[in-house]
């Protein structure tokens, strides 16, 4: 039985996982371990020639469920572990620690651990997921628009690209500040509970748990980010693993865009796998309300010239919200390489 759980759900020859485990502790930058059937276990680097994959628990995780649920990287012969995680930078850590070899993180994240000396490289772009992003407030709220929420407690996690595009863009264009709108810092699966419980008047969330919570009759969207931002997630990879085992991420992104091809080709059984793979972690999803927001995801894989300018500017602007201290020339980079992906994508024909 495969599991949608966090964090080492693995498919194929599985033990069962307890939902509620989850991810305990981080050490530093690291998620270090999970609790399988109550027990600490540390999985093994991929000199097993087992691939650990990072899927996030947001709708750009799905390409991941997709994959192995229809069975591309079976029929790759890709041996892996999935592991489940709540925010992306969980997997940008995991990789520096070198507990997980491949995950999606945010563009600012990604960006931040590149310009303090962290080795994990960019592989290719998740997806562009502007539209899959949105300001959400209660159902009751009166709020029409940002302004209106000036002084309210905003619930969102610190560092994100949400939370850079939010400071960097959202907030200035109408004419606000970052400190008119406290923080609170929790991670994208919590969002919906603390608009729900009152500890936020606002949020930034994410797909499908927005649209299920608006199906409820919970929430109500104000705004996306398109308006303000292309704001998109960074496929990663382990600089250990790409070097020893790079037959490992070419089969594992055979299967990755042979998600995406289902995604353009064929979105309503895209959208029926992972409503059911959402349903039994108990996210009560309907395939109409997936569907309507696996729409919303754009696919764009390919790391190009635009990508690597816009992580330049992302620095200069993550150096004035004194995130980091300097930035590398990400034209230069050489923890950006999307060759093997690439190849992949020729090899199967991708477009």
């Amino acid at each position: 039985m495969r599991h949608l759980t966090t964090p080492w759900a693995v498919s194929r020859k599985s033990s069962s996982i307890s939902r509620r485990n989850g991810m305990k502790k981080f050490v530093g930058f690291a998620l270090a371990a999970a609790f399988v059937v109550g027990t600490f276990v540390v999985v093994a680097p991929a000199e097993s020639a087992t691939l650990r994959i990072g899927a996030h628990r947001s709708m750009w995780g799905s390409f991941e469920i997709i994959a192995d649920r229809m069975d591309y990287w079976k029929k790759e012969g890709l041996k892996y572990k999935v592991g489940h995680f709540k925010q992306g930078k969980l997997m940008r850590n995991a990789i520096i620690q070198n507990n997980l070899d491949t995950g999606t993180t945010g563009f600012s994240p990604f960006t931040t651990a590149i310009s303090k000396g962290a080795k994990v490289t960019a592989i290719g772009v998740t997806a562009n997921i502007c539209a899959a992003i949105n300001i959400i407030v209660p159902a009751k709220s009166k709020a029409k628009s940002l302004k209106d929420l000036k002084g309210s407690v905003f619930a969102n996690k610190k560092g994100t690209s949400t939370d850079f595009a939010f400071q960097s863009y959202v907030v200035p264009a109408y004419g606000l500040k970052s400190s008119d709108f406290p923080l609170l810092s929790v991670r994208a699966t919590e969002r919906i509970a603390a608009l729900i419980s009152g500890a936020a008047k606002a949020a930034m969330v994410g797909e499908p748990q927005g649209e299920i919570a608006r199906e409820a009759g919970y929430v109500r969207y104000l705004e996306n980010l398109c308006k303000y931002d292309n704001t998109s997630m960074m496929h990663v990879g382990n600089p250990q693993t790409i070097k020893k085992h790079p037959d490992l991420i070419y089969k594992y992104f055979r299967g990755w865009l042979k998600a995406h091809q289902l995604l353009k080709n064929d979105v309503k059984k895209y959208a029926t796998v992972y409503t059911k793979a959402l349903n039994e972690v108990g996210d009560k999803a309907k395939v109409s309300i997936t569907l309507k927001a696996i729409k919303k995801l754009k696919t764009e894989v390919f790391i190009t010239d635009r990508v690597k300018n816009y992580l330049n500017d992302m620095g200069d602007k993550q150096i004035k919200l004194g995130w980091i201290k300097s930035r590398p020339d990400f034209t230069k980079s050489p923890f950006i390489d999307d060759s093997i992906l690439r190849k992949a994508a020729k090899d199967i024909g991708f477009n």
